[in-house]
């Protein structure tokens, strides 16, 4: 699995479906059909996001979301997922589970992006 998002849309899909996660908490995050899930205690959420491979990985939610703290000032982040661990950069941290081939799920709650996409250029009048 290996994606890019912003900082700032990964922070909402955590905030709004996995708000005050307890020590034991995990979630699923996955990447696949050109949107970021996360899944947590049966809710899910996807957001548009550059996905370079397909993959899923299970995650303890409240340390993941300490650690989206220490890249405050970030714009975006790419992760990295694999059988063994998910990667930002060069900070390494273990995953309970991994599916290199996971499915988008049916029904899932649909979150707008932060940033706006550039305008397009006017046409031209001859």
């Amino acid at each position: 699995m290996k994606f890019s998002i912003a900082l700032s849309d990964l922070e909402s899909l955590l905030k709004t479906l996995a708000p005050r996660p307890k020590t034991t908490d995990t979630f699923t995050l996955s990447a696949c059909a050109a949107r970021v899930f996360v899944e947590c205690k049966g809710d899910i959420g996807g957001i548009e996001a550059l996905v370079f491979e397909d993959g899923a990985v299970k995650l303890p939610a409240k340390s993941f979301r300490e650690l989206l703290k220490t890249y405050k000032g970030r714009k975006s982040l790419t992760l990295e997922g694999g059988p063994d661990s998910l990667r930002i950069g060069t900070f390494q941290m273990p995953v309970a589970h991994y599916c290199p081939n996971p499915k988008p799920p049916g029904k899932f709650q649909v979150f707008g992006t932060a940033t706006a996409p550039a305008p397009s250029p006017s046409p031209s009048r001859a």
